[in-house]
């Protein structure tokens, strides 16, 4: 039983090694490709346009122009524009096709709150002149009321008479009556002024929709490099598991390691929790802080900058901590970016090395291309390991955890039963 068990937990240790990587490639590509900024942005130009439809051609430049504001937008891009050497370089860079794409997302906001945008769209409309059409339609969206505010306001003014007579005398008896009366009322003002408005009350089902688009987004790169990495690799999960129940000397190197393996998980992996619902992919403290120390080393002008906060869980809060610090230049956003991704590509490196020490190689040798299988099993055993990496790290590194929970459950039973006998 323990060395079936053994097999089971040297396989959820290989498999978390793996999907890590999948995590820190998928870390890598979300900050590279601004996915944060560029949903964000989604969500702001549907926004306009459901809510104005007669701003539906202008609705992308208008909510670009809002969310790469350098009052709104946490994106160092945002501020190096206007800056004497740097700002020609990078507007000059935004015109060009693929430079471009990603300036432009990587100078969106990565979060707004409905106020922010409100009072953006009033700055816009104050820059317009009178009688432009982008203007009257900004006008007509913020002073619209939300249908719903108004139904729960008539509804307050029916209710009131009838749970408070006119007259404070005939107020009934009873010392918290009037409290309970002043307490609802509180209730359904503060309820109806946080709504009252079209654009506020739509906007947090926005940003809803935004966060599940991000998530999808997500998904949809983990299941991407999960395939990418099983078949370019021709990681046979079947294969892998015959090698472990056939080769005790890996089965029981590899199930040493799970505590290293649930450490680097840890080190990686963010707190349980610990990601904002403003979506952006979430990176552990320790590796944003890890990237942090390594700058300081090189750039002598951040020796003062402090720790980054342990509630930060993401690179693109990191940069914006790091770039309102004291005397920290823009520049050194960029360069912290590509510190993080170096720390991430040398902790996939640090695992790939730790499981060919335990005698698992993922890169079978000599290599037999990438479209060249050994048979069907072969096939269905990289689906299969596909499939299984597509769960994610989270998933097996609370199988590995939960695995080794019984693994001590079952050998101290295993002991009691030899000495008993």
């Amino acid at each position: 039983m323990l060395e079936k068990l053994d097999t089971l937990i040297a396989f959820a240790v290989v498999m978390l090694g793996v999907s890590l990587m999948i995590t820190i490639l998928t870390q890598i590509v979300s900050s590279a490709l601004g996915l944060r900024g560029s949903n964000l942005l989604w969500g702001i130009e549907t926004l306009l346009k459901e809510l104005a439809p007669s701003l539906v051609n202008q609705a992308h430049g208008l909510a670009t122009e809002l969310l790469q504001h350098e009052l709104i937008s946490d994106s160092a891009f945002s501020r190096v524009g206007n800056m004497r050497f740097i700002g020609p370089l990078v507007q000059y860079l935004s015109t060009k096709k693929w430079s471009g794409w990603f300036i432009n997302r990587w100078r969106c906001a990565t979060a707004i709150r409905s106020e922010e945008l409100v009072r953006m769209l009033q700055k816009k409309i104050a820059s317009l002149p009178d009688g432009d059409a982008m203007k009257t339609a900004l006008i007509g969206l913020l002073a619209a009321p939300d249908l719903e505010a108004i139904r729960m306001l008539k509804m307050m003014k029916d209710a009131l008479p009838n749970i408070t007579p006119r007259g404070a005398a005939a107020l009934p008896a009873g010392p918290n009556y009037s409290v309970q009366v002043d307490k609802i009322f509180q209730q359904v003002t503060n309820s109806s002024q946080r709504s009252v408005g079209k654009l506020e009350t739509w906007f947090g089902s926005s940003m809803d929709r935004v966060t599940q688009r991000f998530a999808m987004h997500l998904r949809l790169w983990t299941v991407a490099f999960a395939f990418l990495l099983a078949f370019a690799a021709h990681f046979d999960s079947l294969r892998l598991l015959q090698q472990l129940a056939d080769n005790p000397d890996t089965r029981a190197a590899l199930v040493n390691m799970r505590d290293g393996m649930q450490s680097a998980a840890q080190t990686i992996l963010p707190p349980a929790g610990g990601a904002p619902p403003t979506t952006a992919v979430p990176v552990s403290p320790d590796i944003l802080n890890e990237a942090l120390v390594r700058l300081k080393k090189s750039d002598p002008a951040l020796a003062n900058v402090g720790t980054i906060p342990a509630n930060t869980v993401t690179v693109q809060d990191a940069v914006t901590w790091l770039t309102a610090q004291k005397d920290v230049p823009p520049a050194a956003a960029g360069e912290y970016q590509k510190t993080v991704i170096g720390v991430l590509r040398d902790r996939a490196a640090s695992i790939n090395q730790n499981l060919a020490s335990a005698g698992v190689q993922l890169l079978p040798n000599p290599y037999p291309g990438i479209l060249n299988f050994d048979g069907r099993r072969n096939l269905l055993g990289i689906l299969l390991a596909a499939a299984f990496l597509s769960l994610g790290a989270p998933f097996w590194f609370n199988a590995l955890k939960n695995l080794s929970n019984l693994r001590s459950v079952v050998a101290t039973k295993e002991q009691q039963e030899s000495s008993a006998s």
